[in-house]
């Protein structure tokens, strides 16, 4: 995939920026072509496009300017980097389509501070570079989504049917949706495939219909995602929204995990199920493109309730971007011993920002990756130079870009051992240096990036911990309380209640072991908890019980509920409805799983 980015991204953006008189600084109108492709790219052409309105002047920024206010002042130019790193780090807070934006300013900023091009080129020539990298990647994006733009947002809706996890596919699409022009067929279809998919879940808890039954539902709920999928035909007309009041899919198909199916017994919900696939095939066969008509309020209401994870400074993302920058900046103060200009300086910082993740076990992944190919490369590069000739390290070179290239996704290891033998190759050659001492200087560097992200990043800031195990099991049941209270208002929910919904969810995954010792008992007890905690935010979403067996329902999550004092159940706190009935059940195991950690939990766990 990199190969053929690098032929129809790099060559084209080298060109235009030699065209326009970028002279030796045409390497870094390609690179940062690449990068900003790589910004560019995550989903509908409608909303990459406005992506690129506002990274476009930042990538050129980022690309020329450091490089530049290094001529002048080295310390300024390093203070700069550090902004635009944690800047980097801190954009997927705005929503997931960013993430990729924050990797390609990441990528751009180190190589356009540590790359001097050879000869030297003055502050026009690179500005130009930059300039022309942007403007390639832009148009390369319109050509890649003008023949079907929604594309994106249609896969992303069909995967509601079928992930198999319908609470994050719901949150995605209907960020999607949000920024891709809020078509009505597409609104249609995710709403009625949030409502099969809880329905679907909630027959499971109820077991209602045949095994049968649910096997037949999910094989047409394929062929839908596939019809989804597919480009539609141009529509001869768009036909007019139902009535003027028309508004955004169900906003619990934003939340988790789909829209309330109201008053549906248990015993019913299979037909509700086919019910709702009967929704989104006709709203394939309407295929309505009329915008739907949404307060700007409520829809920045919506995708803040839905998509934005806290900001506060505890938050993953937010620590995650100051271990960036301190990180970089360490990496910098080490690097400014090294000539200007030295090959090494983009490689090491380039290493550094990539080998650190928001989470300590994305950065063990990404640090053995490196170490291993680090390893393999230097030995093959020191066998290289003992049996190859120096004439030949060019083409040795070139054959390893070619492979590192291909392999650098689907190995990263091999990837990474060939990009050893490219940099240690090109640069001996080009720039007359000695192999060995290149590669020498290689090895250390990696070395001090792997430190860096491993171990100093995550000591100085330590790496986000939740809380103790016995106070993660009392905030997961206190806030399904809450979501099920907000359940029973309303058959449409507000943004209140979908962040209500989305914190009891975040609460309930993190119900699991963080470095806790448990024994089976705890383990398992721990696992129905957490399950029956999710089943029950689904199931009262789906069987709308009244108020009062709601409030029995939470009841029992607490161990007042669920016995009287002689110590038998609370026969009056029994459900009255099929529906909450099998709620009644679920709170019954999660309070008994509940209060089983925390009679057997330590305190300060």
């Amino acid at each position: 995939m990199l190969i053929v980015l690098m032929i129809i991204v790099v060559l084209p953006s080298a060109l235009l920026a030699d065209a326009w008189g970028a002279g030796p600084a045409g390497i870094i109108g390609g690179l940062t072509g690449m990068f900003s492709l790589v910004a560019f790219m995550g989903g509908p052409l409608r909303a990459d496009l406005r992506v690129a309105a506002v990274m476009g002047p930042l990538l050129v920024v980022a690309a020329a300017v450091p490089r530049l206010v290094a001529e002048v002042s080295r310390p300024w130019a390093i203070v700069l980097v550090v902004l635009l790193t944690f800047v980097a780090a801190l954009l997927p807070l705005i929503g997931p389509r960013f993430g990729t934006a924050g990797l390609g300013l990441g990528m751009t900023t180190m190589f356009g501070y540590g790359y001097a091009p050879e000869g030297g080129a003055d502050h026009r020539q690179i500005i130009a570079a930059a300039v022309a990298g942007v403007v390639v990647a832009v148009l390369l994006r319109v050509l890649m989504g003008i023949s079907d733009p929604s594309k994106p947002t249609r896969e992303q809706v069909a995967a509601v049917l079928v992930a198999d996890d319908p609470t994050a596919a719901t949150a995605t699409a209907f960020g999607t949706w949000l920024t891709d022009g809020r078509q009505r067929w597409l609104a249609d279809a995710l709403e009625a495939a949030s409502r099969y998919r809880l329905a679907l879940r909630t027959a499971r808890l109820g077991r209602a219909g045949a095994p049968g039954d649910a096997a037949a539902l999910e094989e047409r709920a394929r062929l839908l995602a596939a019809r989804l999928t597919a480009k539609p035909g141009r529509p001869e007309h768009a036909t007019a929204p139902s009535s003027a009041s028309a508004t955004a899919p169900s906003s619990a198909a934003a939340s988790s995990p789909a829209p309330p199916v109201a008053e549906i017994p248990v015993a019913e919900i299979p037909d509700a199920a086919g019910a709702a696939l009967d929704a989104v095939e006709q709203a394939i066969a309407e295929h309505d493109t009329t915008a739907v008509r949404l307060e700007r309020d409520r829809r920045h209401q919506l995708e803040d309730a839905v998509l934005h994870p806290s900001a506060r400074l505890r938050s993953v993302q937010v620590r995650h971007a100051f271990r960036t920058a301190l990180a970089v900046l360490i990496m910098l103060l080490i690097t400014s011993r090294l000539d200007r200009g030295d090959p090494l300086v983009s490689t090491a910082l380039l290493a550094t920002f990539s080998i650190l993740q928001a989470t300590w076990s994305d950065t063990v992944v990404k640090t053995r990756n490196k170490v291993v190919g680090v390893v393999a490369g230097a030995l093959t590069v020191a066998v290289v130079l003992l049996v190859v000739p120096s004439r030949y390290l060019v083409l040795v070179a070139a054959v390893a870009l070619c492979l590192g290239l291909w392999y650098i996704v689907t190995r990263p290891a091999l990837g990474n051992a060939c990009m050893v033998v490219v940099s240690v190759g090109f640069n001996s050659v080009s720039r007359d240096l000695n192999a060995g001492d290149l590669l020498l200087q290689y090895v250390l560097l990696i070395a001090c990036a792997v430190l860096l992200g491993v171990v100093l990043g995550f000591v100085v800031i330590p790496g986000f911990r939740p809380a103790p195990l016995r106070r993660r099991v009392e905030s997961a049941a206190d806030a399904t309380a809450k979501a099920l209270r907000a359940s029973s208002g309303a058959p449409e929910q507000g943004p209140e209640e979908i962040a209500l919904v989305r914190d009891a969810v975040r609460l309930q995954d993190d119900l699991v072991p963080d470095r806790d010792q448990l024994d089976d008992q705890q383990l398992a007890a721990l696992d129905s908890l957490r399950t029956g905690l999710r089943d029950l935010t689904v199931l009262a979403q789906a069987a709308q019980p009244s108020p009062d067996d709601l409030d029995r329902v939470v009841h029992a999550l607490t161990s007042a509920g669920r016995t009287s004092p002689d110590g038998h159940l609370d026969a009056g706190s029994e459900a009255s409805g099929a529906g909450s009935s099998t709620l009644w059940d679920l709170a019954q195991q999660a309070g008994e799983a509940e209060e089983y950690l925390l009679r057997t939990l330590p305190a300060g766990r």
